[in-house]
């Protein structure tokens, strides 16, 4: 093989490395706008959790206090 067949060589592997690290660039783009959403969910979700739960906390206060008061329950 000669120096010019073996540089020809060298360059379409680089060219071939070159085309998958592009693939990876636009994968790992694909990837991060993935997470961006994903963060964007668990802090709605999580926002929401605490809703839920203060919710569940305030009726349960609601419960109690009319559980304890004993004018309101007769029979």
């Amino acid at each position: 093989m000669t120096d010019s067949e073996k540089l020809d060589l060298l360059l379409e592997k680089v060219a071939g490395l070159d085309q998958k690290v592009s693939i990876l660039d636009e994968r790992v783009a694909g990837l991060e706008m993935d997470m961006t959403d994903v963060k964007a969910d668990l802090r709605r979700v999580h926002r929401e959790n605490n809703f839920i739960l203060d919710e569940v906390e305030r009726l349960h206060e609601i419960l109690s206090r009319h559980k304890a008061d004993k004018k309101v329950h007769t029979a």
